[in-house]
C-alpha cells in the first residue's frame, strides 16, 4: 500500500508541476500574442491610413480635372454667346 501512495504522490505532483509550467508558458506566450496583435492592428491602420490617402488623392485629380474641362467649356460657351450677339447686332445694324 505505501507504495502506491508513493506513487499517487509523485503522480499528484507532476500534475501540480504540469499546471504550474502550463501557466508560466501562458504567462510568457500572452505578452507574445498581445504585441503581435498590436503590431497587426498598426500595420492594417497604416494600410488603410495610405488607402485613404491614395484614394483622396484619386478623388482631388478627378475633381481638379473636372473642374478645369467645365471651366474651359464655360469659357468657350461664353465666347460663343459673345460671338453669336455680335453677329447679330452686326446683321441687324
Amino acid at each position: 500500500m505505501e507504495s502506491k501512495q508513493k506513487m499517487a504522490m509523485a503522480g499528484s505532483g507532476l500534475v501540480l508541476a504540469g499546471i504550474g509550467l502550463g501557466v508560466v508558458g501562458a504567462a510568457l506566450i500572452v505578452p507574445a500574442v498581445f504585441d503581435w496583435a498590436v503590431r497587426l492592428v498598426e500595420k492594417g491602420a497604416d494600410s488603410l491610413a495610405a488607402r485613404v490617402e491614395g484614394a483622396s488623392k484619386n478623388v482631388g485629380t478627378v475633381a481638379g480635372t473636372l473642374h478645369r474641362s467645365f471651366t474651359e467649356a464655360k469659357r468657350a460657351g461664353v465666347a460663343e454667346i459673345r460671338r453669336g450677339h455680335s453677329n447679330e447686332h452686326g446683321v441687324a445694324g
